[in-house]
């Protein structure tokens, strides 16, 4: 039943991100380095050569599409700070450009060369041609993927996108680099550390993946987690709204409705459209648009104002970049593993979701084999932990989110923990969203620049309030445009 009549857009319920236009940037596809059509104007623009398959000597290569933003003090310039948006599937060039022209502080831009450089199966840099034409095939029903993720999967993964970002560190001739990481991200942020740490000036990892996850079964489990916390946090941590809520849905399981004391009947997509509302940020998921529909339905069994509230949700069209992202995305998590599963295995284990989110367990077993029994060449990604023995003292700044809608809470504690002493942890209270920085939040805003201009000065670990985005409607609309944000689209439709 489950499986019948839901599916949720991959892409955007997995790492909460779409391919989206980030801010700027014509995505259409070059290739032939000429890039005055499609470099934003505040920005230089180019393409690097980088090989194929980093393992293989004689590899043939790719080019890779990035844009720089000059320091404008010249005289006090500090060095290079490469942007990364999350995903994997959002761009980074067009990106950058919005966070030039609407979000980064003077200081930052005085100092540093900004730079957003596409990954691999993004923007203008390679695979992101051959990943749209057949997710759009794939879509359409007449064809799909399973070709392009034999030729190219195996030089999509993370491993080969940090080894890009140093590559274009020694291009530009930096002796350092500074990294600033979203969401996924701050995966390539930390492995940047990990393997190149000679190399680390500042990294701020801002909504952290986990450090040590080894297949998609456990990133799975982690997503559950921060979905169930964030319910809980929506629902006022009352137990007894929770259970109803359970309850309602484990009837939504069983028979693919609901049918509430007042005779109206919720069908299986009305309910997870709420469900996605109840556990999502603010503005991308709509919970104001429900929230008394869903407090009437808990406390009085009546589901008649829900209804009516359900089609008020507004979720954006899937574009075409949103199924090439999705196609990036599974390419790029199966290709990191380091503990592939079978089919037959993560079946066995499946009790375990129960054990973490009644509530979210038919979407956990139905996302759960995606990688299952992956059949192309995997590049599996370290596990990043005691960088204190690896790192020669550089500080990291860590910005977690308690009620992220998209990286859970404990991602953000374990990855403070795989750098400990070294960690500086700036924790946001108060708000349901994802990606923090230079969103408006001047408690984390301000930590973030004074880290970004010294980070030999250690930032005092700090709790933030984002209530602020919660009270100033004009604030937090302009938040949500932020590039991050804008991509972390997720959404409940039909099969």
């Amino acid at each position: 039943m489950f499986r019948s009549i839901l599916a949720i857009t991959l892409t955007g319920i997995l790492f909460g991100c779409g391919g989206g236009d980030g801010g700027g940037g014509d995505k259409s596809f070059s290739g032939q380095g000429q890039t005055s059509d499609t470099c934003p104007d505040s920005m230089q623009c180019d393409f690097f050569t980088a090989p194929k398959d980093y393992n293989n000597d004689n590899s043939e290569t790719v080019k890779i599409y990035y844009g720089i933003h000059k320091a404008t003090d010249i005289e006090n310039r500090i060095g290079i700070l490469v942007f990364n948006y999350g995903g994997p599937g959002g761009e980074a060039v067009g990106s950058t450009d919005w966070m030039i022209n609407n979000s980064l502080p003077p200081e930052i831009l005085a100092r540093f060369d900004v730079i957003g450089m596409d990954p691999r199966g993004t923007g203008q840099s390679a695979f992101a041609e051959e990943l749209t034409d057949c997710a759009v095939a794939q879509s359409n029903n007449n064809g799909n993927c399973d070709n392009v993720f034999a030729d190219v999967a195996p030089y999509l993964g993370s491993n080969s996108v940090v080894k890009d970002l140093d590559q274009l560190r020694v291009l530009l001739g930096e002796e350092k680099l500074n990294f600033f990481g979203y969401s996924y991200g701050t995966r390539l942020g930390a492995l940047y550390a990990n393997m190149y740490p000679e190399n680390v000036r500042a990294i701020v990892l801002d909504s952290p993946m986990s450090p040590d996850e080894a297949n998609n079964f456990e990133f799975i489990k982690g997503k559950i987690t921060g979905f169930d916390l964030v319910v809980d946090y929506r629902l006022g941590f009352d137990t007894a709204y929770k259970s109803q809520y359970i309850y309602v849905f484990n009837k939504i399981v069983d028979t693919g409705y609901y049918t509430a004391g007042d005779g109206v009947t919720l069908s299986s997509e009305e309910a997870y459209q709420a469900l996605t509302a109840t556990s999502g940020r603010e503005k991308t998921a709509n919970w104001s648009m429900i929230k008394t529909g869903v407090f009437e339905l808990l406390e009085n069994n009546n589901a008649q104002q829900l209804k009516e509230q359900i089609p008020n949700i507004d979720y954006p069209e899937t574009t075409t970049d949103d199924l090439r992202s999705s196609m990036l995305l599974k390419a790029v998590l199966c290709t990191d593993e380091a503990s592939p599963l079978s089919n037959n295995e993560i079946i066995a284990r499946q009790s375990e979701f129960q054990a973490i989110s009644t509530l979210f367990t038919p979407w956990a077993k139905y996302w759960s084999e995606m990688c299952a029994d992956w059949p192309n060449q995997q590049d599996p990604i370290a596990v990043v932990e005691e960088m204190e023995s690896v790192l020669t003292g550089q500080q990291i700044l860590i910005i977690a989110g308690k009620y992220d809608t998209n990286t859970p809470y404990f991602w953000g504690t374990e990855m403070a923990v795989s750098f400990g002493e070294l960690a500086s942890v700036i924790t946001v209270d108060n708000l349901a969203d994802h990606a923090f920085s230079y969103t408006g939040i001047n408690c984390v805003d301000k930590n973030t620049t004074q880290y970004l201009l010294d980070p030999t000065a250690e930032i005092a670990d700090e709790t933030c309030s984002g209530a602020i985005l919660n009270k100033n409607r004009s604030l937090a609309l302009k938040a949500s445009q932020h590039p991050a944000k804008r991509i972390n689209r997720r959404r409940v439709q039909p099969r």
